[in-house]
């Protein structure tokens, strides 16, 4: 800690131990009477006593119940404000006194802070110490002794913190900030070390003064006071962080906690502000902290040097936070970005604090600083390239810690990751057409610091350290240069550059530069090469550098590498020693070298000169053998997947594999892994060595051979395929040269024992291998025949014979492999053997070696014992086995297993591998484990679910599931005739397809089936198999659902030759008469295409009766069933007539009457009968056959017999009630049929659901003459039989309802009594049953007035249910709300409810669901409908103003929930306004009203205007408390105009308001405005109070008065269209005016010339009121006083200038029009953007037009437009400017006609747009289509103007890149309106339809046609004309569906003023009868319109069709 500077005073006095005993207070009684004791000594030992009776402690916590608070309390209420100790402080002088009534008063403040029911006590107090009397004597002290100056800034800390928070305000004012002597203050600590608590316990001067400085800052203080404070005492506030350095570590975390929390965390403090605090003066003494690096406590954690750093790191690393912006990366800064939180710094960079930062942060000393460092650029990569020349890093190579430091500290500042999110377009996921610049690029990869010859001079350096370091530097350097190259190659990808690109150019210009900044390649070489006589470590460590560097050379410079002639291939002549034993021992080195050994792999595979066919030196073998031993002998995966992914590179390549580059895999994958040790024998003698080595000599000298005679190879494999067999994938031609090589040196002699056996071993696994990919085993069978002659014991070892029975084993184990895919699975129990038991427990007791390479070793000689055993071994005896080899070396176990024989099925039992562990799975391979599972294995479901473990452990390739399924297939085709074990496989092969689709991508898994579906012989079979098991046959259905999906259209064209055969089948045996295979045929059916089921119908139809046997039938009926999903009669080849010929076939078959029903209803409009089709998707693309346009109808020609026999079903489904009811509306006769079978009764027997829909439809479609038909008791009946009842489904109940009404409107004899029955029947059933029928019916009856009093009744049920359901506080369904909206809907149309109904229900909302808007809509619909007497309203009144929840909904975010709110009380007022207007109503009115232009504050407004009408008394008494923040009290007018939003002011006097009025008329014109707009009537009430009643008194008030904008804004307000305001207006400006003259602010003289000029532009008008001021001149003013105030703002300088170049302002002229449009300063694009701008506001009226027009204005903005293509910005706002401008008839109609604006807007759409820009363009032509003067127009150009705006539209639609429902909208509204102009040209417009349309089509996908029950209500559209805020606003669409039923029905509007039909009208109607089905009839009357002539223009069609 370091030391204080101040010593605590020794002599102070301590009265506390005499006076404790002298007083004791026990009321306040006792406080007062000590207090009144004239005696000083006595006085003061009194005030002693009493200050340490009431003192708290730091972190106490006071409860309610505490005795000091109670103490205080009673004192307080009897003296009021500590009146005592006032008294005593007036008459006292003396230092003592002082001290102790000012800290008594502290702990009286901090007694009555501590609960909120005693801050009235302390307010008085607070309010006395901040009166300028009392301040005075405070901040007096402090300059007083220690003592004095300590309490006073404790005093000052808790009237800070009172409450709190809330006098500090208050405070923040009263306090004079200019006191000198708080800079003494500020360095005032106590002396003396103490304990880091005590600081915060007993806190010093210095310590009070930083605690107060910091409460108006705290998260407690509200933003204005934090921004207020921060803007004017901003010096302050940054003394606190000049001593921090030297304070406690308690006090630091404190002044960084409240930083963060209370500044950094508060969005509403200006950002620009706090930036402006954290300077880098700042941030250099917040910097020193990290000095501080040692533990400043007993436990550790107080580090400042942490503290500091992550406040650090928490303002400088976060973009977007802090004092970090969001730069462009790599690019250079956008000098089009405007933001107001961006530092008004020019430059390249946005980041320049941080800049400078980075520059002095010691990142060679500190880790912390580094780590700072590093994310600072981390997060501003931009900064790097000036980093590098401001720090001057010495990277020159020397032996020293400085330069390593330095190298090290350039690395990792090189290795920050590529910013490719700077790539991409801003707030887009597309890249950017551009690349960033070269040098940016360059000097964050290869900075341009002698690069090159440091690097250079490094790897040539003496020192082996400097020469490792600069390798690791450049390595770094060549690693960032590779990741730069592959993040443009993404990007080229993604653009679809060619070589030409942008980002291609950029590439290679980077990679040119870089080769120029790094070492030659040489250089490298001569370094990677060096001779170093050193220990093992550092060798490995330079090797491992070296490599690294050549093989990132090889990577990021091919060219500079292949100049260099540099044989790559002597790399591995090094590598392979490097894999053997006695480097695995070198653990400290071994990682090197695998990394050594992964370097030279990639380089190799990056090197085009690599060739796997060159001779190593001094060698006849080649590369490929060093390849293939690393391969063996490494044990590191890295290695071995790099070396497989090379050698299948250069191998594929060549003749060898180039017609199969996947088996290379195999061939890799069937080399030996063994590792012997030197001195290893066979049980013979026979000398055994490391089979890898011979295996690789092996295959190389066969490689070696085949690539010099490959066709003599090539014709050996063609002789031996089989001619007749097709199924064979040929392999390679080594295999041969393996084959002919192994026979010859086995009979010659040439190999070794030990060789013959590995060579042995690896074609046994190989052959194995290669069956995975065959589709016939005959191949494979020939080729182990071939090696099984090779290895016959004569041409063996006949010395050895170990070695010998041990290939024959190899050869017996190949062939059993094939002999297991086709034989039994048996296994013959052996007997034990003793010499096996001895041995295993010889191994068994054999302990681990400490030595890696001996416990490997010692594995592998288990491996070959297994190998040589002469004994067969038992299952335990392997478990054994396999318990020691995984105690030496577990992967050993891999070769375990695969030498043990398939014949004795040892694996599982003797592995245990049901239950196998994932390590050992990992040594594992699928395909040995299948071949080693037994029967039984595979049918036990646990086997089977560890084999597929075994192959997904692993995400596998689509070749090897491919290898493990052809294994598998194979098995089935062996064994076809055991029937239990053919469905095991194929539950095997279900589930490896099942996992495998899964992981798979959806081509390999496409690849994948038709391997297995199309290729493998046993499936294939299976599939074509007629007389397959039941068994066989359910596996084969498990496994064809899960490899393939009907409604896939891949998978069913996959499988179509199959499905072809089956159909061909059913044919064949359907003209014979005998169908044996109907199973088989049902199993592939649903995979059929539509033409396959067809034929098979087609089949069953011609077929005769004989040939229908069962069995057929139900083929039939399943072919039906499958193409149901896809039947429709238009797109079908059945017939009706065919379907009822098979009707008769099968009469009882749903399936079939289901289609009946469908081709019945295909010839009938979409929702025919207005019932919606419930599908979340809609087909719109097929016509109804029903419209003029269809072709000739197969219903007038059914059979007349086919209804008859509907009539006599006994029974009636969903289809035949279809089947009726289309039947109905389309033949009339049908329907009379219908009548009169319903007269006979036969109807009673069956159900009304399938029956009413039919009953429905003979109602609709004849209406009253159906109604005569029906006798009376019937109707009775059916009406009786639709009267609600329990249990119904929701369909049948709105059917019910229909029916219902539809009886009781058109039954005129019969309607009295039906309605009685309707009543009789309500009457009898309870309130909440049945609701929704009493309000449905009640909605459809309303407006037919006969029946007035049923209406009531059943809205009254309706109102009682209501109100039950209002008072629970369940939730609600959907019944629930279809209740609620139609109750909302009769309650609008009005209807007498008594009261006795109304009001529980009012009650019931306002105490329930007040939250509920839909609650709320009904409630104020209800009060028109009864009349309430004047108790009930003002208690509904009293009810919402003092619901607990009324300030949190009217103050909510949430607009429409505050607007119904609001709406609601105000239609309480208007009730009985001499009852409601009453102060007790209005009052709280005043908390929730925001004086803004939004809906619910004007309506908050009226409420005020009719309280001053009724009680004829001013509301100014009230209006005097009322504050702009709800959360903020004021104490007068003043307060509140000061505390006015500044920027919601000026936003005001940008949108101005020009239609508001001061009379009580309500505009119904909104422009687009809301809270955010301040009502300028309000306002000019508010300042008019504030200056009768408490105008500014000081310099500083006007100032802050003049800072919130209100003066502005009356400027503006000389522009309103009402005369009033005017006047109003000027009479405060004049008043304003007096008083400023009179002030003596600073600024005084400045505001003066701008009334000055005002007062001059206002002419005197001798009739009455001042006449309107242009906007343009109200504007400018504005401007201009506002940045009289605002000196910072940028256009402050331009204003004053302009204003004082000219003695008065010309009114006629646009003020500094070209100056700003056409400036060539720094901040011309800003100047231009401003102009742009203010033209957009001003433009107002038509005399505002008459300024621009004279200026011609539009002229030089259009062509600004048109040359500026890229500015997204400035395009923007002019057309905010046309907007505004279109919005005026004169301007839109001179604009069209002698500006060619439509010519101009035609060329302008032709552009690429985004959204927002699409629905400017369509609202401004839609202003155009509106204000214009048509008939002026028309007369003019003769209709081409329309002609010309249908060009835009289109144009307009047809450009639009991601189309949206609101620009959908905003056409449709645009084509309703062009079509119903005259003259307007068919041609365009519906080439226009087609393009809209067409966009329809498109946006369906995403509309959910489910949701119908949430269309409530129509949408409602802003209101045209549309001004320029909020132009480019992309609205919400809260219903899509609501949406795109509103474009439906404008364009099918629109399309009807056509002459002819388009194309897609069809579509089009299509879609409004849809839209007519989910809105019901009210919904869309269009649509019913619509449907009923649908319905008559089918029937007509239908009944011409028979004549």
């Amino acid at each position: 800690m370091p030391q204080s500077k101040l010593e605590r005073p020794h002599n102070r006095a301590k009265p506390e131990q005499t006076s404790r005993k002298a007083y004791k207070f026990w009321n306040a009684i006792d406080v007062r009477r000590a207090l009144q004791n004239q005696d000083q000594n006595a006085q003061i030992e009194a005030l002693s006593a009493l200050r340490s009776t009431l003192s708290v402690k730091p972190g106490e916590t006071v409860t309610p119940q505490d005795e000091r608070l109670a103490l205080v309390v009673q004192w307080m209420e009897s003296s009021a404000g500590a009146h005592d100790i006032f008294e005593i402080w007036e008459g006292t002088n003396q230092s003592s006194t002082l001290s102790l009534l000012v800290s008594l008063l502290s702990s009286v403040l901090t007694l009555l802070s501590s609960h909120f029911p005693y801050h009235s006590h302390g307010i008085p107090i607070i309010k006395a110490l901040l009166s300028p009397k009392w301040m005075r004597k405070i901040t007096s002290y402090i300059s007083g002794s220690n003592e004095l100056i300590l309490v006073s800034m404790k005093l000052l800390n808790t009237i800070s913190h009172f409450g709190g928070g809330r006098e500090r305000k208050t405070l923040f004012e009263a306090f004079p900030w200019d006191l000198k002597t708080l800079a003494k203050v500020s360095h005032m600590r106590r002396k003396g070390k103490g304990d880091a608590e005590d600081v915060l316990a007993r806190p010093d001067i210095r310590t009070y003064y930083v605690f107060f400085i910091l409460s108006f800052i705290d998260p407690e203080t509200s933003s204005l006071v934090k921004s207020t404070f921060l803007e004017q005492q901003r010096d302050i506030f940054l003394s606190i962080f000049k001593g921090l350095s030297q304070d406690s570590y308690l006090v630091i975390r404190k002044v960084l906690e409240v930083c963060w929390v209370g500044l950094w965390s508060e969005p509403k403090v200006n950002r620009t502000a706090k930036i402006g605090l954290f300077s880098e003066i700042t941030i250099g003494h917040l910097l020193k902290l990290y000095e501080r690096a040692v533990a400043e406590n007993a436990d550790g954690d107080h580090i400042p040097a942490d503290l500091v750093h992550h406040f650090l790191l928490a303002i400088c690393t976060r973009p977007g936070l802090g004092i970090c912006f969001r730069d462009r990366g790599w690019y250079p800064r956008d000098t089009d970005a405007d933001s107001v939180d961006e530092p008004k710094k020019s430059g390249k960079i946005y980041n320049k604090i941080l800049s400078n930062i980075l520059k002095s942060l010691k990142v060679n000393e500190d880790a912390r600083q580094q780590e700072l460092a590093l994310k600072i650029l981390v997060s501003c990569p931009e900064l790097v390239a000036g980093y590098w020349p401001a720090v001057g890093l010495t990277l020159e190579p020397r032996l020293s810690s400085k330069w390593i430091a330095n190298i090290a500290f350039f690395g990792l500042v090189i290795s920050q990751p590529v910013p490719v999110s700077s790539f991409l377009i801003p707030g887009n996921n597309i890249y950017q057409p551009d690349p960033p610049p070269l040098s940016a690029i360059l000097e964050s990869i290869l900075p341009s610091v002698s690069t090159k010859m440091h690097f250079s001079k490094g790897l040539q350096s003496m020192s082996h350290l400097v020469q490792h370091c600069t390798a690791i530097a450049l390595a770094r350097c060549l690693t960032k240069l590779s990741c730069v190259f592959r993040a443009f190659h993404d990007v080229e990808s993604a653009l679809e550059e060619d070589e030409s690109g942008q980002w291609t150019r950029r590439r290679r210009e980077v990679e040119r530069e870089a080769r120029r900044r790094v070492p030659e390649f040489q250089v490298v070489v001569a370094f990677s090469q060096m001779k170093v006589d050193a220990k093992e470590v550092k060798l490995a460590l330079l090797g491992e550098s070296a490599q690294r560097l050549l093989w990132l050379y090889h990577l990021c410079f091919p060219q500079m590498v292949a100049e260099a002639r540099f044989d790559v291939g002597k790399l591995l002549q090094g590598l392979v020693d490097a894999s053997q034993d006695t480097v695995r021992e070198a653990g400290n080195v071994c990682g090197l070298h695998d990394l050594k050994q992964l370097h030279v792999l990639r380089l190799l595979q990056e090197s085009d000169q690599f060739t796997w066919s060159g001779k190593v030196a001094n060698s006849s073998n080649t590369y490929l053998h060093a390849l293939l031993k690393i391969f063996c002998a490494t044990p590191t995966r890295a290695v071995q997947s790099t070396l497989r992914s090379l050698l299948r590179k250069t191998l594929a390549e060549s003749i060898l594999f180039q017609e199969h580059p996947d088996e290379v895999d195999m061939w890799l994958d069937s080399l030996p892994t063994t590792y012997r040790g030197t001195g290893c024998e066979a049980p013979d003698g026979a000398a055994l060595t490391d089979e890898s080595d011979g295996v690789a000599a092996f295959l190389d000298d066969c490689a070696q051979r085949c690539i010099k005679t490959p066709y003599r190879y090539l014709e050996a494999l063609q002789d031996l395929l089989p001619m007749e067999n097709s199924a064979v994938d040929v392999p390679s031609p080594l295999l041969m040269t393996v084959l002919e090589q192994f026979a010859a040196k086995l009979t010659g002699k040439l190999l070794t024992p030990s060789d013959a056996l590995a060579i042995a071993g690896f074609v046994r696994r190989l052959v194995f291998k290669l069956a995975g990919k065959q589709r016939d085993l005959t191949f494979l069978r020939i080729i182990s025949e071939k090696v099984d002659d090779a290895a016959m014991p004569e041409n063996l070892y006949s010395q050895y014979a170990c070695i010998t029975a041990a290939i024959r084993r190899e050869v017996s184990i190949m062939h059993k492999c094939f002999s297991h895919l086709k034989g039994v699975h048996r296994r013959a129990e052996p007997s034990a053997s003793s010499e096996v038991e001895h041995f295993l427990m010889k191994i068994e007791g054999v302990p681990l070696p400490e030595s890696s390479t001996a416990r490997v070793h010692n594995a592998y000689k288990l491996v070959d014992w297994l190998r040589f055993a002469k004994f067969r071994l038992q299952p335990q005896d392997i478990a054994r086995l396999v318990a020691v080899v995984e105690r030496f070396h577990p992967p050993a176990l891999k070769d375990l297993f695969e030498n043990l024989h398939p014949a004795d099925s040892l694996m599982w039992e003797g592995g245990n591998l049901k239950t196998a562990s994932r390590q050992l799975l990992q040594v594992l391979s699928f395909d040995w484990m299948f071949t080693q599972c037994s029967e039984a294995d595979i049918a036990n479901k646990q086997c089977r679910e560890t084999m597929l473990e075994c192959l997904f452990l692993r995400p596998p390739t689509r070749v090897q599931i491919e290898h493990a399924v052809c294994l598998v297939a194979h098995e089935i085709c062996s064994i076809m005739e055991r029937e239990s074990l053919v469905c095991d496989l194929l539950l095997l092969l279900s589930a490896i397809m099942q996992r495998a689709l899964g992981e798979l991508s959806k081509e390999d898994g496409i690849r994948l089936k038709e391997c297995i579906l199309l290729r493998a012989p046993s499936i294939h079979g299976l599939s074509v198999s007629g007389d397959l098991p039941d068994t066989v046959r359910e596996a084969l259905c498990v496994f064809l659902d899960v490899s393939l999906d009907p409604s896939n259209e891949d998978d069913r064209t996959m499988v179509s030759s199959i499905c072809t055969y089956w159909t061909e089948c059913f044919n064949a045996t359907m003209q014979s008469g005998q169908l044996q295979t109907g199973r088989s045929i049902k199993l592939w059916l649903r995979f059929a295409d539509s033409n396959s089921l067809l034929n098979i119908i087609d089949q069953a139809c011609d077929a005769k009766n004989a040939a229908l046997t069962p069995s057929a039938l139900e083929v039939l009926e399943f072919a039906l069933d499958t193409l149901k999903g896809s039947f429709t009669c238009a797109s079908s080849r059945i017939q009706i007539s065919q379907l009822l010929r098979l009707y008769r076939l099968l009469p009882d078959s749903e399936v079939l009457e289901e289609m009946i029903a469908v081709a019945v209803t295909s010839y009938l409009p979409p929702c025919y009968d207005g019932r919606p089709l419930r599908a979340k998707t809609l087909n719109f693309s097929l016509s109804p056959r029903c419209l003029p346009t269809s072709g000739n109808s197969q219903l007038g020609i059914l059979p007349t017999d086919f209804v008859s026999r509907l009539f006599q079903k006994a029974i009636w489904t969903e289809s035949t009630s279809r089947i009726v009811s289309g039947l109905v509306y389309a033949q009339s006769n049908v329907a009379k049929e219908f009548v009169a079978w319903f007269n006979s009764g036969a109807w009673t027997t069956i159900p009304l659901e399938p029956l009413l829909p039919a009953v429905h439809a003979v109602l609709d479609s004849l209406g009253g003459d159906a109604i005569d038909l029906f006798h009376d008791t019937v109707v009775i009946a059916l009406f009786d039989r639709m009267l609600p009842q329990s249990h119904r489904p929701e369909g049948l109940r709105q059917l019910c309802i229909r029916c219902i009404c539809i009886l009781i409107k058109a039954d005129a004899a019969r309607k009295q009594h039906l309605a009685s029955l309707l009543q009789k029947n309500m009457q009898r059933l309870a309130v909440d049953q049945f609701a929704l029928e009493s309000v449905c019916i009640a909605s459809r009856l309303q407006s037919f007035s006969p029946l007035a009093d049923v209406v009531t009744e059943l809205a009254e049920r309706g109102l009682q249910w209501a109100v039950r359901h209002f008072s629970c506080n369940e939730g609600e369904d959907e019944e629930d709300r279809l209740i609620l909206a139609q109750l909302t809907k009769i309650s609008k149309h009005g209807f007498k409810a008594k009261a006795y109904f109304v009001e529980p229900l009012l009650t019931a909302i306002i105490q329930n669901r007040l939250a509920d808007t839909v609650a709320v809509d009904i409630g104020i619909a209800l009060l028109q409908c009864s009349p309430l007497k004047p108790v009930v309203v003002n208690r509904a009144l009293q009810n919402i103003l003092q619901h607990p929840q009324f300030l949190k909904l009217c103050g909510s975010e949430e607009s429409s929930r505050r607007d119904l709110v609001i709406r609601f009380i105000v239609a309480l007022f208007q009730l009985h306004p001499a009852n409601t207007c009453q102060p007790s109503h209005v009052i709280p009115l005043m908390r929730i009203y925001g004086g803004t232009i939004s809906a619910s504050d004007r309506n908050l407004l009226s409420i005020f205007r009719l309280y001053e009408a009724e009680k004829l008394t001013p509301i100014s008494s009230i209006l005097a408390k009322w504050s702009p923040s709800p959360g903020m009290s004021v104490s007068s007018q003043l307060d509140a105009v000061q505390n006015l939003d500044p920027i919601r002011m000026l936003r005001t006097c940008h949108v101005f308001p020009i239609w508001r009025r001061m009379s009580d008329e309500q505009e119904d014109e909104k422009v687009g405005l809301d809270e955010q707009v301040y009502d300028p009537l309000f306002v000019i009430l508010l300042v008019a109070q504030m200056l009768a009643h408490h105008p500014p008194a000081s310099s500083l008030e006007w100032v802050q008065t003049f800072r919130s904008n209100v003066f502005s804004l009356l400027i503006r307000c000389l522009s309103a269209k009402d005369e009033k305001i005017r006047e109003a207006s000027l009479g405060l400006l004049a008043r304003v005016w007096k008083s400023v003259e009179l002030s003596d602010m600073q600024e005084k003289q400045h505001a003066l010339y701008i009334f000055n000029l005002l007062k001059n532009l206002i002419k005197p008008s001798s009739e009455g009121p001042p006449l309107r001021l242009p906007s343009y001149a109200s504007l400018i003013l504005s401007h201009a006083l506002r940045g009289v105030f605002y000196p910072s703002n940028f256009i402050y300088p331009r204003t004053a200038r302009f204003l004082l170049q000219r003695p008065e302002l010309d009114v006629t002229d646009v003020p500094m029009l070209y100056g700003m449009l056409y400036g060539s300063t720094d901040d011309w694009k800003k100047e231009r953007g401003w102009i742009v701008r203010f033209l957009s506001d001003g433009m107002m009226s038509t005399e505002d037009w008459k300024v621009l027009k004279r200026r011609h204005t539009w002229e030089l903005l259009s062509s600004l437009m048109q040359s500026s293509v890229r500015d997204q910005a400035l395009r923007r706002a002019v057309l905010e400017v046309l907007a505004n401008l279109t919005s005026n008839a004169q301007a839109t109609t001179s604009l069209v006609l002698k500006s060619s604006l439509l010519s101009w807007i035609e060329m302008q759409v032709q552009l690429p747009r985004s959204n927002e820009d699409a629905l400017a363009w369509l609202k401004i032509l839609e202003n155009i289509l509106i204000t214009a003067n048509t008939a002026k127009l028309q007369r003019a150009t003769n209709g081409h103007w329309l002609d010309a705006l249908c060009r835009c539209l289109l144009l307009i639609l047809q450009n639009c890149s991601a189309p949206s429902l609101p620009i959908l909208q905003q056409a449709a509204r645009v084509t309703l309106r062009l079509s119903l102009a005259p003259q307007t040209s068919t041609f365009h417009l519906s080439r226009v339809f087609m393009a809209a349309i067409g966009i329809l089509e498109q946006l369906e996908p995403c509309v959910d046609f489910v949701k119908f029950g949430s269309v409530n209500g129509p949408a409602v559209p802003s209101k045209p004309p549309y001004h320029g805020h909020g132009l480019h606003i992309q609205p919400q669409v809260p219903d899509p569906l609501r949406a795109w039923g509103g474009i439906v029905e404008d364009l099918w509007q629109a399309s009807m003023t056509l002459d002819e039909k388009f194309m897609k009208w069809d579509a089009l109607t299509g879609r409004l009868l849809n839209w007519r089905g989910i809105v019901g009839e009210e919904g869309s009357p269009m649509g019913e319109w619509a449907r009923l002539e649908a319905v008559r223009v089918s029937v007509s069609s239908i009944a011409n069709c028979v004549q």
